[in-house]
Parts: structure tokens; sequence; C-alpha cells
């Protein structure tokens, strides 16, 4: 570089082109580097005196600067652009633009960049001053936290897992560099040695501080915890291959600087061959990652995925919390619009079928781009539009592998569509005894030209044909009974009973190996759309039975997990589960709650097969309300609605009610869900159990809505009737809920009789989640009574008993009231440690309500920061409040 430049990042450097400018060692030294900090500005005298002699400058110290500076301009003199001039002020040092590293260092957006003029430790010179020094070295970590999270957000964690060691362990106090190790820790499969981290800069904080970590890095150590991170998104398919042509095309989605850009042309021109090659393409300059999603606008027999699936899908991919999923469109869209704000994320939407399904999923503000595939033009798009036409001869024949003749005639025949050619192509691989030349002959003849490439829609089919042919004969019953099965994936168990044996390796493995069915974790399947409509159309007489076997075990192992869970609501659970281990029953109802509720969506409507849609729909939705998939509880809703109608009895009728009024119960549509109970009630007359189970549902209800004299009738009833018509110790579920209402009502020696009641029954038949609820409304009533320590012991049981069903809702809840307790008891310390973990789990599922609560605690511990963020969680517009957590903490 020929121009001049000045280095204070390091040791002083000062050159010239090629050459070294020598300045003095010593203080005239540290003047110029006192200069160049406040270059372009007046430094006095004094300022440069204190800094030279440590606050006490000599009687000698005025005469020393001008010395200094005398010789400061002898060896700056000749320097283009340098001037160093004295006023009264003091002196003024001016240099050219961009020739300090301080400046290039401060400017740069990029921390590489940025990290590139450090040359060594800053200011080296100012030995006597290290505040200055210190300040630039805080600036510098400040770039490498930059610099590291940019590496994390990129997918590249595992890089700089040992780098940031080695700073945590020199600066161990920097929260930001410690909460970037745990990340890239956690992202590497190590969440252990995350945790650890995290405690070992807690006890560094608390031994050499006394301080605690900040909110942030407990969030973190919570989210590890509960093992949602939020990776950054990285959904693109796999780049096709092999990818030919379409330069200019590629070259224009890149270099757009168009935030939305829409490829449209007719079905067979490879849009999505193009969108996905491109997309990989850009990935780099998108650190935030990218989302995919094909919105089935082009995929025979199934219907367009709509916007409020697909945004639920993006908001859980970019970390949102499921309990923060709003359930209406337009304010998921909105909050997806306020997550993507201020972030660079690529967006490829695959197969839309117009501009009205598109438009909830595009970004608000600049920063992401969006790249859409649609066989129509989609015109109303404020977007770049880009048109697809058939590949061009050249590239055309590159897609065949062969640039003969034969070949040309081949893409001719085809005409040149991209589709058209990758079947023909495929063709040939499969045949080895043919060559170009005969499958052009076959081509040739125009009557069967479509037989032969069975384009568009057809084509893919053909593809799939090539595979499903070279099956054995169990193989290929094998694939056509998967697809029958309609479901995300498919576990080995389900396998089992779907195709009726055991040994399902052996007729899994061809598939595997054929590419029609994909591993998707251990011991689990998955077949992907469109080869699941393939297989579906060579369905025979088997299929009802093959469903029949399928649904009948996921009912029987959704009742054996439920029944451990919860068995007071269901009955004795027959001998005929010996396929699924049920030794975890939580973890098995969350890998399986998408496939159960699509195994009901896709029998609904099936007059032979309804009646298990609707009976895993009444089984499912206690463990979706519990974990607050509110989503999907509106949705097997619906399904239970369509499936009792499809079955059209009075019973199916009332049961899809009781499935319907939890969801409305859950989104706080109380009258509805009241309403939907009381046709119930009166449905059952006959049934005085059945009217008991009603009527503890409706004075919950009435509960939630402040009835609460009301409520003690329906429940005494409910528990009257239980008590007589239903099975032993039943009464145990409305006792729980009759002293949630007197606990309101603020009756506690009733509520502490009613859970006292509950807790015997509840016991008697090992029922865990029975005796967690009874033992919450008892600690609570024992709380109000004034009875401290029982109190304590109740809501510490209750508590164990959350953690080991899994029931973290109900956990956090038994966690707050607690911490009331202590509070009360003086313990101020385990209180604060109550608040604290109900506020870990409240944040990472997004309950603003349960975080606002456990924030109000803490500040009742005396940290006084917490005070105004609870005050702003729980003034949240809509938020809706629980009347009997209400009536314990406030």
């Amino acid at each position: 570089m020929d121009g001049v430049r000045f280095g204070v990042l390091g040791p002083l450097l000062v050159t010239h082109g090629q050459r070294d400018v020598r300045i003095s060692p010593g203080q005239p030294s540290q003047v110029l580097v006192l200069l160049l900090l406040h270059a372009g500005q007046t430094v006095s005298v004094d300022h440069l005196m204190s800094i030279l002699w440590d606050g006490d400058p000599p009687v000698s110290a005025r005469k020393a600067v001008q010395v200094h500076v005398s010789q400061l301009r002898r060896a700056l003199k000749d320097l283009p652009g340098v001037s160093l001039k004295w006023s009264r002020q003091g002196y003024r040092l001016d240099i050219p633009d961009r020739s300090l590293d301080l400046q290039l260092f401060r400017e740069a957006e990029d921390p590489d960049e940025a990290l590139s003029h450090w040359r060594g430790p800053a200011l080296a010179e100012l030995t006597t001053n290290t505040q200055l020094a210190n300040q630039l070295e805080e600036e510098r970590l400040g770039a490498i936290e930059r610099r590291v999270e940019k590496a994390i957000k990129q997918g590249r964690h595992h890089e700089v897992v040992s780098e940031l060691t080695g700073y945590v362990t020199e600066h161990p106090t920097r929260e930001r560099l410690r909460g970037a190790l745990m990340v890239a820790l956690h992202r590497s499969g190590r969440q252990a040695d995350a945790l650890r981290v995290y405690d070992e800069g807690r006890r560094h904080l608390a031994e050499e501080l006394g301080l605690d970590p900040g909110q942030e890095l407990k969030d973190l150590h919570a989210a590890i915890l509960q093992g949602d991170i939020p990776a950054v998104p990285r959904e693109l398919p796999k780049a096709p291959e092999p990818f030919v042509g379409r330069r200019d095309e590629i070259e224009l989605i890149t270099s757009c600087a168009d935030t939305v850009i829409a490829v449209h042309g007719p079905g067979g021109q490879g849009k999505s061959a193009l969108a996905t090659a491109a997309a990989h393409t850009m990935a780099g300059r998108f650190p935030d990652g990218q989302l995919y999603v094909d919105l089935h606008g082009a995929t025979p027999g199934r219907s367009p995925l709509s916007s409020a699936e697909v945004l639920r899908r993006f908001l859980r991919a970019l970390g949102t919390p499921p309990l923060a999923v709003p359930t209406d469109t337009s304010e998921a869209a909105a909050l997806y619009r306020s997550t993507l704000a201020r972030r660079k994320v690529l967006i490829v939407l695959d197969n839309a079928v117009d501009a009205a399904q598109v438009g909830p999923l595009l970004p608000g503000e600049a920063g992401s781009t969006v790249l859409i595939t649609s066989r129509r033009m989609l015109a109303t798009l404020s977007a770049r539009h880009v048109r697809l036409d058939p590949l061009p001869e050249a590239d055309a024949v590159k897609l065949l592998g062969d640039d003969g003749e034969a070949a040309k005639q081949v893409a001719k025949a085809c005409d040149h569509l991209p589709l058209a050619l990758t079947i023909a192509a495929a063709r040939l691989r499969s045949r080895p005894d043919w060559t170009t030349r005969s499958l052009a002959r076959r081509l040739a003849d125009q009557r069967h030209r479509l037989d032969e490439l069975n384009f568009d829609d057809l084509g893919v089919r053909s593809s799939f044909q090539l595979s499903f042919e070279g099956l054995n004969d169990a193989s290929t019953r094998a694939f056509i009974l998967l697809c029958c099965l309609n479901v995300p994936t498919v576990s080995e168990p389900v396998a089992q009973a779907l195709l009726g044996q055991d040994d399902v390796d052996r007729v899994l493995d061809p598939l595997v190996d054929a590419k029609l069915v994909e591993p998707c974790g251990p011991e689990r399947y998955r077949v992907h759309d469109l080869l699941r409509l393939f297989g579906a159309e060579h369905a025979n007489d088997e299929k009802h039975a093959a469903l029949t076997r399928a649904l009948t075990h996921y009912r029987e192992t959704l009742t054996a997990a439920l029944k451990k869970l919860r068995p007071h609501a269901f009955g004795a659970l027959t001998n005929s589960v010996t396929r699924q281990d049920l030794d975890e029953p939580l973890q098995w109802l969350n890998d399986e709650a998408e496939n159960l509720l699509a195994a009901a969506r896709s029998t609904m409507a099936e007059p032979a097969l309804a009646e298990h849609a609707l009976a895993i729909a009444h089984m499912l939705y206690p463990h979706l309300f519990k974990q607050d998939r509110v989503a999907d509880l509106i949705e097997l809703g619906q399904i239970a609605n369509q499936a009792a109608r499809t079955i059209n009895t009075s019973a199916a009728l009332q049961t899809a009610l009781l499935v319907q009024s939890a969801a409305n119960r859950r989104i706080g549509s109380f009258e509805t869900a009241r309403a939907q109970l009381a046709e119930v009630l009166a449905a059952r007359a006959d049934d005085p159990f059945g009217q008991g189970r009603a009527l503890a549902g409706i004075g919950t209800i009435q509960r939630e809505l402040g009835e609460l004299d009301e409520a003690s009738v329906t429940l005494a009833r409910a528990v009257e009737l239980i008590e007589k018509h239903g099975p032993a110790g039943a009464q145990r579920v409305p006792l729980s809920a009759l002293a949630q209402v007197h606990q309101v009502a603020g009756r506690y020696p009733l509520a502490f009789e009613a859970a006292t009641e509950s807790l015997k029954h509840a016991r008697e038949h090992q029922d865990a989640a029975g005796t967690a609820y009874a033992l919450a409304s008892q600690g609570q009533a024992l709380f109000k009574l004034g009875r401290l320590d029982e109190a304590e012991v109740a809501l510490g049981e209750c508590i164990e008993l959350c953690r080991a069903t899994g029931e973290h809702n109900d956990e956090w809840q038994a966690l707050l009231c607690r911490a009331e307790v202590l509070l009360a008891a003086g313990k101020t310390e385990e209180a604060t440690k109550d608040a604290q973990r109900c506020l870990e789990i409240t944040s990472a599922r997004g309950d603003r309500y349960g975080e606002g609560l456990a924030h109000r605690t803490l500040a009742k511990t005396g940290a006084e920061k917490h005070e105004d963020r609870a005050a702003e969680l729980l003034g949240t517009p809509g938020l809706r409040k629980d009347n009997l957590l209400e009536s314990v903490i406030s």
C-alpha cells in the first residue's frame, strides 16, 4: 500500500508506502498514540501531561511535552495529509481518512474484517495508564463475541468450541462469551459440557464477586435443560443431481436485489430443481438460516397446505415455543414477520397455488429473501418474476448423458422438458440393455410417446414405477400398505401391526435400498408424499384389514400410555399390547402425537375406520391439553366432529363434544365449552356415571368463570353420581375440582377436606397424576390455613410427581405456590430457587402469564428489577388469568 498508515492496535506503527517511519520510543511514542486516539481533535497539554505522568506531572512536564511534539513534527513532516498544529487550546493531529487502524476496526461491519486490524495488545506504549487500553480491549472482545456468534449462526459451531474455551478461561466473567460457548457445545451434541460451563461460571461469579449469572445466561441454561435452543434452520432439500443448464436463471435469481423472487412455468420445467439449486448457491448470504416448504400446489390427490399450517411450522423452526404460536392466522403472520425482523433468512416456498397462499408467508421488512415456485404467474405479488422455458438443445442432451444424434432425437421427442428428459435418462439407467438409439426409436411412435414418458404428473408416476417394479412380492405388498397408512413416520412396531408380521426388516430393507422408503431415526421410516400417493393407487382388498390392525395398535398403545399417566381417565386395558415398550409413556406420546393426529385425520371420513379416528381423538386430547399444543387440540376437535358425523350415533356425537369442549376451554371459549358439555349431560339421562363426568367438566368451567356457588353445587352432584355409579375411587377427579372451587372461594377448611379425600383415593389406586393434583390442592389449602410446614411437604411431593410424569405445566404452578409458602416461612433463598425454576419453565414454553407470575414472586424476594417485567407481562392485552392461582399467590 502506498498511503500513510498508523497503527495503535498493537505496537505503535507508522508507515508510508513500504517505508517504516521511526518514532522515538518512550514518551514521544506515547504522545503520538494519544494524539492518534483523538485525531482531528485538539488535545490539551494538561491532558497529555496527566496521562504521561499518571496524574502527577513534574514542574518540567510542559517543557518536556513541547520537546516531544517537536520531535514528532520532524518525524511526520514528509507524510502526505499529515499535520501537527498548536493552538492555545493544545495540539491537533490531522491524518488522512481511514489511515488509522482503530478507525478501520470500528467501521468494519464484518467482525472478521474488524479483528484483522489487531496485531497485539492495544496501546502497548501507554504503560502509565491502562484505562484506555482496557477500553479498546473491551471493544476487541465485543468483536470476538460477534464473530463467534456469526460462526455459530452459520452452523460452524464445531470450529469455535476450542477458541471459545480459551477465551472463557481468560475472561471467566464475560457472560456473552460463556453463553456462546454453551450454545456451540449444545449444538455439537455436548449438552453435559454446556451445562458444566454454566456451572463453572456460576461458581466463579459467586466465589469471586458474590453475584449470580445474568438473566440471559440463566434463560440459556434453562433452554439447554429443556433441550429447546432453536438451531438456525437449515431446511433446504439436497441440491439436485445432476443439475444441468439454467445458468442465466441462476445468475438472475442469485444476483437479484428484490425481496421476493417468483419462478413460474408449466409442469415439468424443473422449477423446484432450479429453486433448490439457486437456494444452495445463495445460502451463505443468509446466516440466520433457510426455511423450506413444499406447498403441494401441484401434488396430485393432495390438498395444498394452508398458510396457517406453514406459519406454525416456520415459527417453530425459528425457535418460537409451541405455546407461543398463535392459533389465529393473522396473529401468527404478525408474529412471523416480527420474528424475521432484523434477520437474514432465505425462505423457499415450493409449488405455490396462488398469491393468497403465500401472502402471509412473506416477511415484512427487507433482509430476508423469498424464492417461490408456481405453475402460474403470481402477477399480484410485488416480486421479480422469472419464467422457465424448455431447455436449449445443448443442455437437454447433457441431461441425458449423451451428445450424439440419437440423444438429440430423444430430446426433441421430450420437447426439451426437464422432467421428461429426467425420466428418459432414468429409463436408460434402469435398462442397461437399451441404447439411446433404441429409446429414440420407441419415442418416435407418437401414439405411444406419452406411455413411454408418462409426462407431467404421470411422469412422476412412471419414474416411481421403475423402482416399484424391481421389488419382490413381499416388499411390494409392504410398500403399498405403508403408503395406505397416511402418517408422517412409521415406527417398527406400527409397521409390524400394519403388515401383520414381526420380521419387517426383511421386507423394508429392499424399500430403503430402492429409495422408496427413507429411514428417519432408529427403527422409524418415512414415505414421501408423491410416493405415498403412487403406492396407494395399487391398494387392494387387503387395505382395510391392514389399516384396522395399525389403528388398533395405535389405540391400544395409546391406552396403555395414558393409563400409566392418568389411570383415572381410562378403563381396563386389553391384553393385546405386546409390541410397544411403555417404560416411557410420555416419550412415546411425544414421538407419536403427530402420527396419531395424521392417522385420525386420514380416516375420519371413512365409515369403516372413523370409529378408530374418534377413539384416538378422545384419548389424545388430554395429552395435547396438558402439553399446551393448542393448534393441534383445535384440529383434534374438528377431527372428532367429522368422525362422529361419519359414524352418526348419539354416543359418537357425545364423544366428539367432549373433545371439542376441551379445545374450547383451552382457548378460553368457556361458554361454548359449557354448552357442549350441557348437550352431553342431556344426552346421558340414562347414564348416571356419564352424567357425573359431564358435571365435573361443567363445574370446572363454572369455577374458571367465577361462578363459585354454582360450581360447588355442580361438583358436589358430580362426586355423588361418580361415587355411586362409577369405578371405585373415580370420585377423586371431581373431588380435586371441588377443592379448587373452595380454594378460590376462600373456604379453606372445605378445600383441605375435599383435597384430602381425593388424595386418599388417588393413592389407593396408584394414580400418580391424580395424586399430584390432590397434593397441589391440599398444599394450597394448608398454606392459606397457616400450616406452612405441611404445605411445603405436600407441594414438594406434588412437584416430584409432576417431574416424574412430565407434567411441566403443573410443575411450574406447584413451584410457584411453594415459593409463596417458603416466603411466608422466611425461607427467602429457597423461595427464590423455586421461583427461578418456575421462570425457566414458563419462559421456555412462551407462557407470558406464568412468566409474569414468576417475576411477581421474585419481586417479593427483594429483587426489585422483576417488578417492571411482571407488570409488563401481566398487563398483556387479552391475557387470560387463572383465578385458582391468583387466589393462592395474590
